[in-house]
C-alpha cells in the first residue's frame, strides 16, 4: 500500500482520505494564533463537502474517509439523498460500505488503525496531521518546499517562470528600510499591495494593504520570525486571474484543466470552466513549464500528482505565476466531476453557497428536477457536496453546499429565483461570468 496525494481516477484500488490539514503543513496544531485557528476550523468543516464529493469521484472499489457526524440524523439520510443524485447523473459512487469514519479534530489519528485494504491512500496533501498515514519525512518536506509560496517565488524566475515583482522578509524585517521602500514603491504605482503569510487554503492567508500601518496590523499576531511575502498586485482591468490543474507523473506532464476565478462581492466563491481552453499553445508550454519545475524538484509519482497553477493573462496574452499549489485543489474535484457527467462539452459554473438547513429538503427537489441524465432542458445542475456543521446566520441555522450548474447559467438562474426560497443560493446572485 502506498500513501500520497495522488492523482484522481486511479485503477487501482484507492482510499480517499482528506480533512482540513493545510494549517498542519507549516504549524503546530497546538500552538496557532486565535486567527489561525479559525481559519483552520473553518477549513477543516468546510472538508466535510469535498469528502462528499468524493464519493462521486470514486469507484465501487474505493473507499472514502468521512467525519462521524456524517452517522448522524439527518446527516446520514443526507448522504444516501447525495450518492442517489450522483448514481442518477452517472457516477459509479463509492458504496455506503466503504465509508470509513472518523473526528472531526483528530481525523487522521481517528482512522490510522481502520485503513481498508487497498492498494493506494490518497490524501488531499502530505502534510503534518497526516504523518501518521505517510510517516515519510521526505514526502512531508517536498510538500512544504512545493506548497511554500517563499520557495516558489525565490526559485521559480531562476527556472524561467514569470512573476510578480516580490520581495520576501519576515514580520520583523517590515520595519526595514527596503521593505518600506518596496512597499512605498508599488503602493504608489498601483494603489495597494499583496500581502501573503503561509498558512490556509482559500485565500485565507493573502490581503491587500495600501500602507505599511495595514500590513503591521495584518501580521501583528504573529511571532516576529513569521516569513512574510510583498508583491506587486497586478490591475484586473488589464490582467484576468485563472487557473490550471496539471497532472505530474513521472513520464507525464500535461494540462488537466482550464478554468477561471469567480468572484461574488469582491470574495473568490468558484470557478466559471468553459467547454473550451482559452490558452493558447505558447501559454500551455509556459504552464507546462511550471510542472517542469516541480518534477525537478522531487514532484512525479507514477500514479501522478496534481499541480495547481495560480496565474494572470495579461493584455499581450503574457502569463505571470503568483502561485503553485501542489496538492488537490478547490477547482480539480468540480472539473473531474465534469469530464464525468459530460465530457466538459458545456460551460460550467461551480461555487459554494449557503441554504437554511430547513430548505435543505426543497433544495434538493430542486436539483434531482435538474440532474444530469435525467432532464432534458438548457441547464442542469448537481450539488456535489454539502458541510453538516451549521452555521448560524441571523439567528438561522444554514449549510454549507457546493453547487455545480451546467449549460445555461442564466436559465437555472432565473428557474430558481421562480422555484427556490428566498435564502436558497444566495451568492448565484451576486456572480458575475467571465466576458
Amino acid at each position: 500500500m502506498r500513501v500520497g496525494s495522488f492523482f484522481p481516477d486511479q485503477e487501482k484500488s484507492t482510499f480517499y482520505a482528506m480533512a482540513g490539514d493545510d494549517c498542519s503543513l507549516f504549524f503546530d496544531l497546538d500552538n496557532l494564533t486565535e486567527k489561525q485557528m479559525a481559519d483552520h476550523m473553518t477549513n477543516v468543516e468546510l472538508t466535510s463537502m469535498l469528502q462528499i464529493a468524493l464519493i462521486a469521484l470514486g469507484k465501487a472499489s474505493d473507499y472514502v474517509g468521512l467525519y462521524d457526524l456524517f452517522e448522524e440524523r439527518p446527516w446520514a439520510e443526507m448522504v444516501e439523498r447525495y450518492r442517489r443524485n450522483f448514481l442518477d447523473a452517472g457516477f459509479e459512487t463509492i458504496p455506503p460500505e466503504h465509508y470509513v469514519y472518523g473526528r472531526k479534530m483528530d481525523f487522521y489519528a481517528s482512522i490510522a488503525d481502520g485503513v481498508p485494504d487497498v492498494e493506494l491512500v490518497s490524501l488531499y496533501l502530505n502534510s503534518g496531521s497526516n504523518f501518521v498515514l505517510h510517516n515519510s519525512l521526505d514526502l512531508l518536506a517536498l510538500s512544504r518546499k512545493l506548497n511554500s509560496k517563499f520557495h516558489f517565488a525565490e526559485h521559480a524566475p531562476k527556472y524561467g517562470i514569470p512573476v510578480p515583482e516580490t520581495y520576501v522578509t519576515t514580520k520583523a524585517g517590515l520595519a526595514s528600510a527596503e521593505a518600506k521602500a518596496f512597499l512605498d514603491k508599488n503602493i504608489a504605482a498601483d494603489g495597494a499591495i499583496m500581502l501573503k503569510i503561509s498558512g490556509l487554503a482559500g485565500a485565507r492567508n493573502v490581503t491587500s494593504v495600501t500602507s505599511m500601518a495595514e500590513a503591521l496590523d495584518y501580521v501583528a499576531q504573529y511571532e516576529d520570525d513569521m516569513d512574510v511575502l510583498l508583491q506587486k498586485k497586478l490591475d484586473l482591468r488589464e490582467f484576468t486571474e485563472m487557473t490550471v490543474d496539471l497532472f505530474v507523473s513521472d513520464k507525464d506532464i500535461r494540462i488537466a484543466n482550464f478554468r477561471q476565478i469567480l468572484f461574488a462581492g469582491g470574495v473568490w466563491v468558484g470557478n466559471f470552466v468553459p467547454r473550451e481552453s482559452k490558452l493558447t499553445p505558447e501559454q500551455e508550454t509556459q504552464l507546462v513549464k511550471v510542472g517542469e519545475y516541480a518534477r525537478s524538484h522531487g514532484l512525479g509519482d507514477p500514479e501522478g500528482n496534481n499541480c495547481g497553477i495560480d496565474f494572470f493573462v495579461g493584455p499581450k496574452g503574457e502569463i505571470i505565476v503568483t502561485e503553485i499549489n501542489v496538492r488537490w485543489t478547490g477547482g480539480l474535484f468540480p472539473t473531474q466531476a465534469i469530464q464525468k457527467i459530460n465530457g466538459g462539452s458545456t460551460d460550467a459554473v461551480v461555487c459554494f453557497d449557503i441554504v437554511p438547513t430547513a430548505e435543505a429538503g426543497a433544495y434538493l427537489d430542486f436539483v434531482e428536477a435538474h440532474l444530469p441524465r435525467r432532464t432534458q432542458g438548457p441547464f442542469n445542475c448537481i450539488s456535489l457536496g454539502f458541510s453538516p456543521f451549521e452555521q448560524q446566520i441571523e439567528n438561522v441555522p444554514h449549510i454549507f453546499v457546493w453547487h455545480l450548474v451546467l449549460g445555461d447559467f442564466w436559465a437555472f438562474h432565473a428557474e430558481k429565483l421562480a422555484n427556490l426560497p428566498k435564502g436558497v443560493l444566495p451568492t448565484t446572485d451576486l456572480i458575475q461570468l467571465p466576458g
